[in-house]
């Protein structure tokens, strides 16, 4: 087992709400098949876009969508294809849902648990595997950084591990 599963095995998903199905008892089954993808596709978000976010929407879902990313990220041993999906979903949760959904609520409760794993955020940044997934890392670390000199630290050092078209 590893902290992604112990993080999926703390929910009833099937008492979650997702917009296309009868319920979210999927969603720990999908988030695991992008775990152990290895390619770009083998990683796409099939059954979390368009079902726990979409656009402008999300559900409570993604809270512990948000939990169990994080927890994956603590798995050095996940592809960067996962990798890369999985900030791109942390994204969208903190970044995406804050500037358009009215949902305040789901988007702090997503910040909160984004803010429990900081730290594998600027390692991503810092790591120098891919400039995309530390972009996406960059831009959640602006969104949840409480102290904004480390994140300014942050930018000094490591500005060429990040695309060039950050802002």
């Amino acid at each position: 087992m590893n902290a992604m599963e112990l993080e999926l095995g703390l929910y009833d998903w099937a008492t979650l709400p997702c917009r296309r199905c009868e319920s979210a008892g999927h969603v720990p089954g999908d988030l695991l098949r992008m775990a152990r993808a290895q390619t770009e596709e083998e990683a796409e978000p099939h059954g979390i876009e368009f079902h726990v976010i979409q656009d402008s929407w999300t559900t409570r879902t993604a809270v512990p969508v948000t939990r169990a990313l994080m927890a994956g990220l603590a798995d050095r041993g996940i592809s960067p294809a996962a990798r890369h999906q999985f900030l791109y979903l942390l994204s969208v949760f903190v970044v995406v849902v804050v500037v358009v959904d009215d949902d305040d609520d789901i988007a702090e409760a997503c910040k909160d648990a984004v803010r429990t794993g900081i730290w594998a955020l600027y390692e991503e940044v810092l790591s120098g595997r891919a400039k995309g997934t530390a972009g996406y890392a960059y831009w959640l670390l602006q969104d949840v950084e409480t102290v904004p000199a480390r994140l300014e630290r942050l930018l000094l050092v490591a500005r060429d591990e990040l695309p060039q078209d950050l802002d």
